[in-house]
Order: C-alpha cells, then sequence, then structure tokens
C-alpha cells in the first residue's frame, strides 16, 4: 500500500508542476520523452536481470514452464474479453473514448483520426518502446545469468539493493508520466467522462480471471482452488508464489511463479504491439500489476496520454488487492 501512495504521489505533484508550464511544453515534453524511455529501459534491464539470476526460474522451466505458459494464455484471453465486455456495456469504443455519436462524430471520423496520430506520433513511438523493452529483457537476462548468477555470492541481497533502485526508477519514470500528463491537459477531462466507470474494468479483469483459471483447470493438473489463486498472482511473482507454496501447494507455487514471470514480461513486450488489434483498454490489461507502474509508459507513449487513468487503475487496484485474493483462494 505504501508503495501505491508513493507513486500516486509522484504523478500528482508531478502532473500539477506541469500544468503550470504549458507555455513551454514543445521544449519539455522532448526532454520528458527521453526520460521516459531511458528509464523504462534501465527498469527493464534491472527486471531481467533479477530474472535470470533466480535459480527458481532456470529450475522451472520444462514442465513446469509449459504448464504456466499455457495457463498465461488462457487467463489473459479470459481477461481481456471480459474488459471488451465491459467497455461495449459502458459504451466506450475501441480507443477507450467514449461513442462517436455523443460528439457528434462517426465512427469512421474517430478511426480516421485515430490512424492519423498513430502515423504522426504513437507508431514511432510504440515500435521504440518495443524495441527497447525487447533488447532491455533480453541483455538482463544473459547478464543475469551468465555472471551475476555466478560471480554474485549473496545474490538475495544484490536483489534487493536492485529492488530499491528500481522503486526509485519507477518514481522517475512515474513521475515523467504525470509530467507528460499534465503538460497535455487532457486526463482530468477524461475521467470527468468516465467517474468512477474506470474501477468497472479491474473488477472485469478479476471476473475473467477467476472464469478463465476455473477453465484452463480442466487442462492442467491443478485443483481449481490452486489455478484461482495462481490466476489471482496477476504477474506479482514475489508474493504469490510464496502464497501459495506456504500453504503446502508446491507444484502449484511453481507453476504460479513462472505464470507471473511470464504474465508481466509478455504483457509489458506486447502491450504496445496488440492494443490496437485488441482495444486501448484491453491492452491495458495484459501486464497484470505492471499496468500501474513499467506499462504506465507505454500507455502514455504507444497509445494516449489519458488512458493512463485505465492502466493505473487496472494495475494499483491488483496491487492492493492480490494479498487478499490469492490467500483467501489457496485457503491460507
Amino acid at each position: 500500500m505504501a508503495y501505491v501512495l508513493l507513486y500516486l504521489a509522484c504523478m500528482i505533484v508531478c502532473y500539477f508542476v506541469a500544468s503550470k508550464l504549458r507555455n513551454h511544453r514543445e521544449i519539455l515534453s522532448k526532454i520528458i520523452n527521453v526520460v521516459t524511455l531511458a528509464s523504462v529501459f534501465m527498469l527493464v534491464l534491472m527486471m531481467g536481470m533479477r530474472m535470470g539470476s533466480n535459480e527458481e526460474i532456470i529450475a522451472s522451466l520444462g514442465t513446469i514452464g509449459l504448464q504456466a505458459f499455457i495457463f498465461t494464455i488462457v487467463v489473459v484471453i479470459g481477461g481481456v474479453f471480459s474488459v471488451m465486455a465491459a467497455r461495449k456495456l459502458l459504451g466506450i469504443d475501441k480507443f477507450g473514448r467514449l461513442k462517436a455519436q455523443a460528439k457528434g462524430q462517426t465512427n469512421d471520423e474517430i478511426a480516421e483520426s485515430e490512424a492519423e496520430a498513430d502515423t504522426e506520433e504513437g507508431g514511432g513511438s510504440a515500435a521504440l518502446m518495443t524495441w527497447l523493452i525487447i533488447i532491455a529483457v533480453v541483455l538482463g537476462l544473459l547478464f543475469g545469468y551468465f555472471y551475476l548468477r555466478v560471480n554474485v555470492a549473496d545474490i538475495d541481497g544484490f536483489n534487493d539493493k536492485v529492488g530499491n533502485v528500481m522503486t526509485l526508477g519507477l518514481c522517475i519514470m512515474i513521475g515523467s508520466i504525470g509530467f507528460d500528463m499534465g503538460l497535455s491537459g487532457t486526463v482530468i477531462a477524461q475521467v470527468k467522462h468516465i467517474g468512477f466507470r474506470v474501477l468497472i474494468f479491474p473488477a472485469a479483469v478479476i471476473v475473467g480471471t477467476a472464469v478463465s483459471s476455473v477453465i484452463v483447470s480442466f487442462f492442467l493438473p491443478l485443483s481449481v482452488r490452486e489455478c484461482i489463486a495462481i490466476g489471482f498472482g496477476f504477474g506479482w511473482y514475489t508474493f504469490a508464489p510464496v502464497a501459495i507454496s506456504s500453504a503446502g501447494y508446491v507444484m502449484a507455487g511453481a507453476v504460479s511463479f513462472m505464470h507471473n514471470v511470464f504474465r508481466e514480461t509478455f504483457g509489458i513486450i506486447l502491450l504496445p504491439i496488440l492494443a490496437k488489434k485488441i482495444g486501448y483498454i484491453e491492452a491495458c490489461s495484459l501486464p497484470g500489476v505492471a499496468a500501474g507502474d513499467m506499462g504506465l509508459s507505454l500507455v502514455e507513449k504507444a497509445l494516449r496520454p489519458d488512458i493512463v487513468v485505465y492502466s493505473f487503475a487496472i494495475g494499483m487496484s491488483e496491487s492492493i488487492l492480490i494479498p487478499l485474493l490469492v490467500t483467501m483462494a489457496i485457503g491460507a
């Protein structure tokens, strides 16, 4: 909870400061863009380093990895369809905007303007961000596996220090996102339009995850209870696997660990690639809890600043609820 408040404070303060500097938007936007890209690269690099140096990840490959991969595909698809249903029910279009008729525009006009925005600005940022993430993940995994795992004696202590650096990096990245949103000035207007309906989407992800977890339990050698607990990890691989394993479900804990690693890593990489195919808000559900921190920069740069509202709501709601949902599901 403390981290949620910290990140939220960074975003709000930077948003307020930037809102007073909109006359210098052109120059400041370029600076913030560089800061955001650099912070994302370093954060994903460190995430890869921690994963590559972790013996549990290396030991969990093979059969457990295959089960976790299948689980991830099914659960993510379930969450996406659930969010899509909620979006359509609330009258929000594929691009995260209220229905075109409410603005006096046709759907074709909205699609055309969205395509122009992609060509002028979003497409290049999305491609650059995607490549930076892929390169950072690969470099981090290789460095963690071939160097850190072999040469660092106290790997847990090292990872704790890296975790502290990542927290600082997240504050910088989220602050830069808040600053950019403050310069654009579109987020507040979007919140006024959507209101408390934004909270429907975290609920939709939870429902979709629960249903798809029950479905996947028929295909994997895991009980319904174990599968629901695994699904409710939402990419938080430092909490859910430990909670499940400590409750006596060792195999489920191993699958949970790999599933959460897959969800966070693939979700971050695929978010800017799939957003325009499956929907902007649906894409925000892909990385799980990372939608509330590292995923924010992807949403802000590859999509639109106002979509950050949905991403933050989904990611932070999951972060708050995971300890309760996982422990209730596993019966701990």
